[in-house]
């Protein structure tokens, strides 16, 4: 992904980020799931992901390994637009199957700190039924010098 495909879906408050972002999608796990962004901003990412057979458990639903993926990469992209930042621990709900061929999962800060990022993710389907939910944080580094 480049940056003129970038802009379309970069909120403004974002743009000066691009690098980062950039790098986030192109990461070989985001693109191995079929990671699709539909908003960048500051203060939400959203993802869509497409499921592939290979994704579906035994029973024909999204495999929960593969919403908590989608879950862990939108709030990884939020927490590292403007920094870095490291999982630090996570909880999660699923509230039914993940049925269709499309979830969709939206990051935002519930709190951020000196130290630790706080974020709720939630994941819904085709229809616009919540699937899953979870707490996601993750600590602040310092500046990481290459």
């Amino acid at each position: 992904m480049n940056d003129e495909q970038l802009r379309s879906f970069v909120a403004p408050d974002a743009q000066p980020y691009l690098d980062s972002i950039c790098a986030m999608l192109n990461a070989p796990f985001c693109v191995a799931l079929g990671l699709t962004p539909v908003h960048i901003g500051r203060e939400t990412v959203v993802l869509q992901m497409r499921i592939r057979p290979q994704d579906r458990n035994s029973n024909g639903f999204a495999h929960g390994g593969v919403i908590y993926s989608l879950m862990d990469h939108t709030y990884a992209i939020l927490t590292n637009i403007d920094g870095h930042a490291v999982g630090q621990s996570s909880y999660e709900s699923f509230y039914r199957p993940g049925r269709g061929n499309l979830l969709t999962a939206e990051a935002r800060y519930i709190n951020v700190s000196k130290s630790l990022y706080t974020v709720e993710v939630s994941v819904t389907d085709e229809g616009g039924k919540l699937v899953a939910s979870g707490t996601f944080t993750a600590f602040r580094l310092q500046e990481i010098k290459k």
